[in-house]
């Protein structure tokens, strides 16, 4: 029953913080404001998006191809097509449930390849901590670009906060925060996250040594890199659709990729929170929020279709291939 109420909300909570998100963004706008990203999204150079889904769809390509080296590695004779109906399946199950996309892949290959579960995973999580070191990279880098903006931003929204905060709101924000501290240090006492948190990172250092010492290593890094240049290639293509993106700068285009990245790993395939984010972080950088959100929404609907589409297709290809294996 615990774990049926878990696995519930696993699904139910970020598509509720996805809805969540879309009522508080859309409910700041004026009838004008919303008219206005409705034209933004009517208008855009639809030349630059779809150019931007043929580089995600290149990324998918790649993954599939270097999934090969990690399987191989297991002594496994991969099928690429087999390895890209996973993915493209794997994908489409995130917008449906968050991080399952990743079991399915490992279920997948085990009815097109009898590749047993357990290794499956195995090569996925491995590679999952590769792209998650690269997120990292790159999330790091977009911080440094951009720490003078990020900090005069933050500090003159604490400022503005403080100003209009009478001493009585002050004692609310502090007992506040005294309450939270005491809630997390419970949350981190009751669900022993500390000891969670170590397993994450034995995983991660496991994960990369297996990565480390496979025999095409060199190959499986080259294509982690081309997989995450296409997605920031497709990223930056978009800016060209709506003309008041065109001149975004470096900074301001790694914050925001970062920002929407995040919010494709957390929640269902970014449903509500990756226009969100990019457009609160283009805030910073003196982008409107009329802008930011018109511009989150073209690239979030974009690469959701590819998602759909793709996975529509690979569904139908197991379908196929499982009924001619049982005739």
């Amino acid at each position: 029953m615990k774990k049926a109420f878990i696995k519930t909300l696993k699904i139910l909570l970020p598509l509720a913080l996805g809805i969540f998100l879309i009522i508080i963004s859309y409910n700041q706008f004026t009838a004008a404001q919303l008219e206005e990203i409705k034209g933004y999204l009517i208008q855009a150079d639809y030349r630059f998006i779809a150019l931007g889904m043929l580089f995600a769809l290149l990324s998918h390509l790649s993954r599939a191809w270097r999934w090969s080296y990690m399987l191989s590695a297991l002594g496994i004779k991969p099928n690429f097509v087999n390895n890209m109906i996973a993915i493209g399946s794997g994908y489409a199950m995130n917008l449906i449930i968050p991080r399952s996309g990743e079991l399915s892949r490992a279920l997948i290959v085990k009815e097109t390849d009898d590749i047993p579960v357990d290794q499956g995973l195995g090569t996925i999580i491995a590679e999952r901590v590769l792209d998650f070191v690269i997120l990292l990279a790159i999330t790091a880098t977009a911080i440094l670009t951009a720490s003078d903006k990020i900090i005069d931003f933050f500090k003159d929204g604490l400022n503005s906060a403080f100003a209009k905060a009478n001493s009585q709101q002050l004692l609310y924000i502090a007992i506040a925060l005294v309450i939270a501290a005491i809630i997390a240090f419970w949350l981190i006492k009751k669900f022993e996250l500390g000891q969670k948190i170590k397993v994450f990172l034995n995983g991660l250092k496991e994960g990369f040594e297996t990565i480390w010492t496979m025999q095409h290593k060199w190959y499986y890094l080259a294509h982690t890199l081309f997989i995450w240049a296409m997605y920031l290639l497709m990223f930056y293509i978009c800016i060209y659709a709506i003309p008041d993106t065109d001149s975004m700068s470096i900074s301001a285009l790694l914050c925001a990729f970062a920002a929407g990245s995040f919010a494709v790993a957390f929640t269902n395939g970014g449903f509500g929170a990756y226009p969100y984010l990019i457009s609160n972080v283009l805030v910073i950088f003196g982008y409107t929020q009329v802008v930011g959100t018109a511009f989150g929404w073209i690239v979030w609907l974009s690469q959701t279709l590819l998602v759909v589409i793709l996975g529509l297709i690979c569904f139908a290809l197991f379908s196929w291939r499982k009924k001619t294996a049982q005739s």
